[in-house]
């Protein structure tokens, strides 16, 4: 692990310690982590187990995004299973990417240790609207909690580009407090 994504790891850890401690105490709270194509960090406060907000501190493109969700929240089997909800909702994310814009399709003479790899390669803003849909369920026995969810995202990045991207799944596991 480097001291870069240490240094991220540390500052995920507080920011969600410190604004555990600042929620009112009729919110239930959950911290862990989310594992997919955007790997981080997550905080959720929940108001009467039907609204959620949900942060985010994702890495990915070899980047850094800060994702704020609102979740609307449903039981899935009323009397089943009472830890078990469906959640669907969207935000909007704010951070930065890096991005490679070398014509590669067009030269025939590429070479990936050449200079022009330092010349092409980008890091730039980038913004984005993001919704989520997914499901969890929470143990009764033990404070952990563990989801799966799909959040599709569109965004602007660099000067003039953009992407959408459907693919998005992640795994979490959070501890509720």
């Amino acid at each position: 692990m480097t001291a870069k994504f240490l240094k991220y790891c540390v500052i995920a850890a507080g920011i969600c310690v410190l604004s555990v401690g600042v929620q009112a105490q009729e919110y239930q709270k959950q911290a862990g982590f989310r594992f997919g194509n955007t790997t981080g960090f997550t905080c959720k406060f929940i108001k009467d187990n039907y609204f959620a907000m949900e942060g985010i501190l994702g890495f990915r493109s070899h980047g850094a995004q800060l994702y704020l969700l609102a979740e609307s929240r449903r039981p899935v089997f009323n009397n089943k299973l009472d830890n078990m909800y469906l959640y669907f909702g969207g935000g909007l994310h704010a951070g930065y990417v890096k991005w490679d814009d070398y014509p590669y399709d067009n030269d025939p003479y590429y070479d990936p240790d050449h200079y022009y790899e330092d010349y092409y390669n980008h890091t730039g803003p980038a913004f984005g609207l993001d919704g989520i849909i997914g499901m969890e369920y929470g143990f009764s026995a033990i404070p952990i909690v563990i989801g799966v969810d799909f959040k599709p995202f569109f965004e602007l990045y660099g000067p003039f580009l953009a992407r959408v991207n459907f693919w998005d799944f992640g795994f979490q596991v959070r501890y509720n407090f």
